[in-house]
This record gives C-alpha cells, sequence and structure tokens, in this order.
C-alpha cells in the first residue's frame, strides 16, 4: 500500500494570501462541518439540538458519504458503500434505526463455501470453522507478546481452506492483505455478530435521516484557517467563518492535499493520517435475465477461485435474479486499475465457476464500485498499519483547540465501521460545545 500521499502539501499551503472570495452566507455559523457523511451529519444534529447554527459543507452532490443506495439500476436497493451494521447490540449506529422508527433486519444469510467452484465438504465447514476460532486465539496470545505486529506474521495459511479463511481476517472483512493490517487494530474491533441491515438499504436510511441538516453541495474545501479570532473556511464557492470547525473526511481525502491547514497540522497528526490509510472493499453487480442460479434467496457465498482469488458474495438478493460480488485488498485494486470490464469478467468467471457456464451472456444489468477512484473517498474505510493502532486517538484530537476532527478513523473501538462514523460525530459535537461554551 503506498505511502506517498502528498501529506505536505498543508503546510505548503500554510502561508499562502487567502484569497478574495465571496462570503457563502448572510449569518456566520457557530460552527462549520467539513462532509456530509455519517460522522458530519451526527455532529450537525448534535448541534441542532443544542441550539447552535451549524452549516456543512459538502464536496459531492449528495449527503451520505459512504453510505449511498442505488434504488432504480437494479429494481432492489443496493447499498454501494456501507451495507449492515455489526455488532448491533452495541453498535452506536442503531441510534439511527431507533429515531427513524426503522426496523434492523437480522441477517441470517444461509453461507456456502466454494473452493475452486467445488462446494465444500460437510467435514471441512467444521473445519473452517476451527480454523477461525485457531486464528482468534494465535491473534491474542501473540499480543500478548507484543504490543502489535502485521496479521500475516501470526496467521500464514498452509492450504486453499485457510487462505480463504484468513481473507475474512485480511481482503474480505479489512479490506487489505495481512501484512499490512495491525493485528491490534483488528483484534480491538468488536465481534460482527448480531449483523443487521435495513430494507429500503442503508445509504437511503443516512440520507432520509439527514434530510433536515443546511448543507451546501458541491462546495469542495480549500483552506481551514485557525490563526484569527475566528476559523475561516475557505471554499471552491466563497469563505465562510465560524467559531470552531469540525473536519470529518476520510484519512485518504487528508493525506491527498486537497485543502491546507493554517497552523500546519503537527507532525504527529500528519503521521496518523500516513499510517492510517484506506483500505479498499468492492462490490460487483449484476442482474440476468432469467433464473440461472440455483440457491436459495440471499444466500451468502465465501469462495476461493482456481486462480485462489478470494471472494464474498449475495446470490439472488431480495428473491431477483441477480448477484452482488465483494472483493477487497490487492484484488480489489488491481481490478480498478484494469478498469470495470476486467471486474465483471471476474464476477460472471467467478459465479459461472459454481453455478454453470449458462450465465454467460445473460448478464442485463451491472453496477460496479471503485471506492479507490473516488476523489472523495480514495478507500472505503482506514485501516492501521502495524504498529499504528493507537494513532487513530491522535487523529481525533483538536488541532489549534478550535479545528476538531471525527470519522470512522478517528474512533479506537468502532473505526471501519458506520458506528465509528456515528459515535466519531457525537464526540466532536460535545467536543464543538465546549469550544463555544469558553468563547461565550
Amino acid at each position: 500500500m503506498t505511502l506517498s500521499r502528498r501529506l505536505f502539501l498543508s503546510t505548503l499551503m500554510a502561508g499562502t494570501a487567502l484569497p478574495a472570495l465571496p462570503a457563502l452566507g448572510a449569518a456566520d455559523p457557530d460552527v462549520v462541518i467539513v462532509g456530509a457523511g455519517v460522522a458530519g451529519l451526527a455532529a450537525a444534529k448534535t448541534l441542532m439540538a443544542a441550539n447552535k447554527n451549524v452549516l456543512v459543507v459538502e464536496a459531492r452532490e449528495r449527503i451520505g458519504g459512504r453510505a449511498v443506495t442505488d434504488s432504480t439500476t437494479f429494481g432492489f436497493p443496493f447499498d454501494l458503500g456501507a451495507q449492515w451494521i455489526e455488532a448491533g447490540r452495541t453498535n452506536p449506529a442503531m441510534a439511527i434505526l431507533k429515531e427513524m422508527n426503522v426496523r434492523p433486519v437480522p441477517d441470517r444469510q444461509e453461507q456456502a463455501i466454494y473452493v475452486g467452484g467445488t462446494e465444500a465438504p460437510k467435514e471441512e465447514y467444521a473445519r473452517f470453522e476451527k480454523i477461525a476460532i485457531d486464528a482468534s486465539r494465535k491473534l491474542v496470545e501473540a499480543l500478548k507478546k507484543a504490543p502489535d505486529m502485521p496479521v500475516s506474521r501470526v496467521l500464514v495459511a498452509q492450504d486453499p481452506l485457510e487462505r480463504l479463511a484468513y481473507a475474512m481476517v485480511g481482503p474480505l472483512e479489512s479490506g487489505v492483505e495481512l501484512g499490512e493490517l495491525s493485528a491490534r487494530d483488528f483484534m480491538r474491533q468488536p465481534e460482527t455478530e448480531p449483523q443487521y441491515s435495513v430494507t429500503e438499504g442503508l445509504g437511503a436510511l443516512v440520507a432520509r435521516w439527514g434530510g433536515k441538516v443546511p448543507v451546501k453541495l458541491g462546495t469542495k474545501v480549500v483552506r481551514v484557517d485557525s490563526t484569527g479570532p475566528q476559523v475561516l473556511i475557505v471554499t471552491t464557492n466563497g469563505q465562510l467563518s465560524a467559531k470552531a470547525v469540525i473536519v470529518t473526511v476520510p484519512t485518504g481525502v487528508l493525506a491527498a492535499g486537497p485543502f491546507g491547514f493554517a497552523p500546519q497540522l503537527s507532525a504527529a497528526k500528519r503521521e496518523a493520517i500516513a499510517q492510517l490509510p484506506m483500505a479498499l472493499y468492492n462490490k460487483i453487480a449484476l442482474s440476468f435475465g432469467r433464473k440461472v442460479i440455483d440457491a436459495p434467496a440471499g444466500r451468502s457465498v465465501l469462495g476461493l477461485s482456481r486462480k485462489q482469488e478470494p471472494f464474498d458474495a449475495i446470490v439472488r438478493p431480495y428473491n431477483r435474479d441477480a448477484a452482488i460480488v465483494f472483493v477487497g485488498g490487492a484484488h480489489a485494486r488491481q481490478l480498478e486499475e484494469e478498469g470495470t470490464g476486467a471486474a465483471l469478467a471476474f464476477a460472471i468467471s467467478a459465479l459461472a465457476e459454481i453455478y454453470g457456464n449458462d450465465l454467460r451472456g445473460l448478464m442485463t444489468r451491472s453496477s460496479v464500485t471503485r471506492w479507490g477512484k473516488d476523489p472523495f473517498a480514495r478507500g472505503s474505510w482506514s485501516m492501521a498499519m502495524p504498529g499504528s493502532a493507537d494513532k487513530r486517538s491522535v487523529l481525533a484530537q483538536p488541532h489549534h483547540d478550535r479545528v476538531l476532527f471525527a470519522g470512522e478513523a478517528t474512533d479506537p473501538v468502532w473505526a471501519t465501521r458506520v458506528g465509528g462514523a456515528y459515535a466519531s460525530g457525537l464526540r466532536a459535537a460535545r467536543e464543538a460545545l465546549a469550544v463555544l461554551g469558553a468563547k461565550r
């Protein structure tokens, strides 16, 4: 995973003169929030409930960030990004469902394991479960002897079934290869069960939930300057001043340097951004002209292709003649570089190995995500490099008192998940309220 992310562009911009741009609004808000994803919306709603004047600026032409639902292409809700709420009994994001009076749908998908197109025999299912249990035990024991290490130092696959099981730790769960993954950061995360989805799609729910938040869309931030009595936020559509600002953009965007900070970010925060890069997990959705997949509706398939490429899939979602194939890590990056055609070819080939060649040529519609190529995300979620699990708390620390940070990358427990984004937004809102209280 590359680390050449132009981290120091922010320092180069710190000394430039401010452009003469018009003000964005008639009245300056108390708090400006950069980014209208779950973290930004949670912060905004919390501050609005405290009767604070808030404005969210969002570079995209929609809200939701990495939570977005396509409800038209296939005739069923297809979440291009965030899809599930894991560890539903304790996940902070369950508060969104409660607020919107939405009933969670338990994830009870029947799962099948395939290696090279052949379903694993019954005894291999039991061994697969044992491999997963042993993997957790090995990581726990290793972390008793050292503060952190790459997961690859502990989990070394000896056969295809182990390779597939360990892919559920690395590329298919964390979006990175085992050698890039911090064992401590991975083991710090809660168990996934119970896992929930929502009928309308999680992205659609987030859009409804944040629908009353004041957001200026299509507005890219150029610079955040906190050297004066007010924080100045310079955007492509004008400038704002506020008593505090909350920055919620992903680490991949911070690292790419699309906007700068004055004063410059501390060396510790720049290091945290570099060591919490973006993982990649993409989805390849296809529909077919007729029923060609003989499987129960909503079945989950975990597979290792004949070329030893791990993938996950949901076949016949919503009882439709369709499939959603999931890829992560290095394989996902390779397919992104090769283009949409390569991603579709892989998905069709992987499904054909299992369900037969009749499905070839019957695809009617498709959708392929490319989160790594999205300039406003640069990946799917943050992952801590080995030895960097504690950098999340560093990233979360305020900059120059009035520039606050939120987003899943800043949460030490719920990082990589919607719950982390939500919880971090609440935390940043509390910090902003403290700043506002100090200014009275």
